[in-house]
This record gives structure tokens, C-alpha cells and sequence, in this order.
């Protein structure tokens, strides 16, 4: 995939720019299944161009959650240097969650995609994983959450719950139940 950071001629930095926000809106519309070459005529490419630049859907989807990875990455930082930041573990998945639904179909892409560590989803949000994985470390030593899970195996389920036709959003009550059955019972 060709990285919006590596140094591009302005051309192919243009295709890729264009390409990207077609896909987000292509997604938004029609769901994260929509055939690629709808994003490659709705950016006035070709399909040559569209492979050279994400050679795979889910090099569409690490590129659409760049920005959110940062912004979760930057956020749980923040909260493992607060005093009560492991309290607030909860806060993070809400915010994790929204950005994995931003568009309809996606959430389940990105947590298959942070379970395989060699999938370009992976890639672009690992260091949001370690964020993460550190903030729920945390959280676990200070006797917030239960002992027996791991950072992916949170990630992907909250990846995989069950989302409301309408919006493509998790739909209620799921994202509470899983966030009730990480606490410490006594």
C-alpha cells in the first residue's frame, strides 16, 4: 500500500487522497461490503490505480482508521498518566467503538483485522493496541477488571457485537454487558 507519508508525486498523492474520501463515502452509503470498483469510479480512477494504492479492502480500512488510531492511541495515553485513568477503561471502548462503527459493516473488519498481526489493520493501529493493552494492564493491577482477558480478545469482541440495521452502530444493551462482565464480580 502506498503510505500517504512516503513521498509521493502529487499526482499519485491526489489519486490516493481522492480515493480515500471516496471510500469513506461509498462506505458510509452503501456499507463497507460495497464493491471497490464503485470507489474507484466514484474517485475517477481507474481500477489499476485503485489496487496500486490499497491492494485490498482491508488496506482501505487501515488507511480509514489512521486518524481514529491516533486519537485512540493519544487518548489512552492520556488516561494511563491520570490519576483515575484505569476507572475510565470504559470511556476509551465507548470512544473505540464509535470510531469501528463510523461506517456501516466495519467494526467487525477492523477487530478480525487487530486479531491477525499481519493484516495492514493491524499495522496501522498497533500502536493504539499497546495503548490500549497498557491501559487495561493497568486497570487489572488496580483490581478494575477481570484477570483472564487479553487487549485483542477485547478489541475483536467489542469488534464483533451485534450492530443496529439503521445505523450500523452497536446496538443497546451489548456494549454495557461486555463492559459489566470485564469488572471483578466478588
Amino acid at each position: 500500500m502506498t503510505s500517504p507519508a512516503k513521498r509521493q508525486r502529487a499526482d499519485a498523492r491526489r489519486n490516493y487522497d481522492v480515493l480515500l474520501e471516496a471510500a469513506k463515502d461509498v462506505f458510509a452509503r452503501l456499507g463497507t461490503d460495497a464493491p471497490l470498483e464503485i470507489v474507484a469510479q466514484e474517485a475517477g480512477v481507474g481500477r489499476g490505480t485503485l489496487y496500486r494504492h490499497f491492494p485490498s479492502r482491508e488496506h482501505v480500512f487501515a488507511a480509514i482508521m489512521r486518524d481514529s488510531a491516533e486519537l485512540l492511541d493519544a487518548r489512552a495515553r492520556e488516561l494511563l498518566d491520570a490519576p483515575d485513568g484505569a476507572t475510565r477503561l470504559p470511556e476509551w471502548l465507548r470512544l473505540y467503538d464509535r470510531a469501528a462503527t463510523e461506517y456501516p459493516g466495519m467494526s467487525g473488519h477492523v477487530g478480525d483485522g487487530l486479531a491477525d498481526d499481519g493484516s495492514p489493520v493491524a499495522a496501522t493501529c498497533a500502536p493504539m493496541k499497546a495503548s490500549f493493552a497498557a491501559l487495561l494492564d493497568r486497570a487489572r493491577a488496580e483490581g478494575h477488571v477481570r484477570p483472564d482477558v487479553t487487549a485483542t480478545q477485547v478489541l475483536t469482541l467489542v469488534g464483533a457485537l451485534p450492530k443496529d440495521p439503521a445505523t450500523g452502530r452497536t446496538a443497546e444493551p451489548y456494549l454495557d454487558v461486555v463492559l459489566a462482565g470485564l469488572r471483578i464480580t466478588t
